[in-house]
């Protein structure tokens, strides 16, 4: 099984995986529209720290949960 089929078939079956996968889309897109803000504002700057953060653990948990899948279904 690809890391494609495993994530597809995540959030499909993985509802904690699903929630987590569609918080980091929406947060990539939050953090690209704060990116676009000129002049920088230290409290732009700020929540788009605090965004980047979230979406770094979430992409963490997502990994881990595909490893344990992969290994779990190879």
């Amino acid at each position: 099984m690809t890391r494609e089929e495993a994530i597809q078939k995540l959030l499909e079956t993985d509802e904690e995986f699903k929630q987590w996968y569609e918080e980091h889309k929406e947060l990539e897109w939050k953090v690209l529209k704060l990116e676009k803000h000129f002049p920088p504002d230290p409290e732009v700057e700020a929540e788009e720290e605090r965004l980047k953060r979230r979406k770094l653990y979430l992409k963490d948990m997502m990994e881990l949960r595909i490893k344990e899948f992969l290994s779990k279904n190879s």
